[in-house]
């Protein structure tokens, strides 16, 4: 269908939502493509080093990216512009990866750590203190280091679940013991 041209190095993780995809790269960008046009759409020129992993919130209609700078950052579409409404930096290390429910976010690092992330019921749907649904995520918790990092993080919060894969393959599962 198309060639799309644009990153000038690695892409490390890309998403797709509806006619969009959202790529990241070594270039230190995030880029966002039109299936149907060919296009990128907008470039985020995001962190201060190569941007490893993205994920789509799809009850905010958010952007997250991670990077080896250690941060992570929430960016929403307001009026047509993408912009970062908030930085979060809580590992030491690179983030891997992020994986986003619908209340939970979890987030791998190479610092042997994962991070994870409630939004509280209150604010679903509304909007938080500063006009922004994406800046209603916080800090849940950052459990125990682990013996290798944090490759991967997924949620079942049927189970009330968080589930975590590492370099050393061995897959944990912790317990969600806050009220969802």
């Amino acid at each position: 269908m198309h060639k799309l041209i644009g990153h000038s190095k690695w892409i490390r993780s890309i998403r797709m939502v509806g006619d969009t995809i959202i790529t990241v790269s070594d270039d230190w960008t995030a880029r966002l493509w039109s299936v149907s046009q060919g296009t990128c759409d907008a470039v985020l020129a995001c962190h201060a080093g190569p941007v490893l992993c993205v994920e789509y919130s799809v009850s905010d209609k958010g952007i997250i990216t991670g990077s080896t700078d250690g941060l992570l950052r929430f960016w929403e579409n307001d009026e047509g512009s993408i912009r970062c409404i908030k930085n979060v930096a809580i590992h030491t290390a690179s983030i891997l990866s992020i994986n986003a429910g619908e209340h939970w976010l979890g987030i791998g690092a190479a610092d042997n750590s994962m991070s994870l992330f409630h939004r509280p019921q209150e604010r679903i749907g509304g909007l938080s203190s500063t006009g922004s649904k994406m800046a209603g995520w916080q800090l849940y918790r950052t459990p125990q280091k682990t013996v290798a990092m944090v490759r991967c993080a997924t949620s079942d919060l049927e189970r009330k679940r968080i589930y975590s894969g590492g370099r050393n393959g061995l897959l944990r599962l912790w317990d969600a013991t806050i009220n969802i």
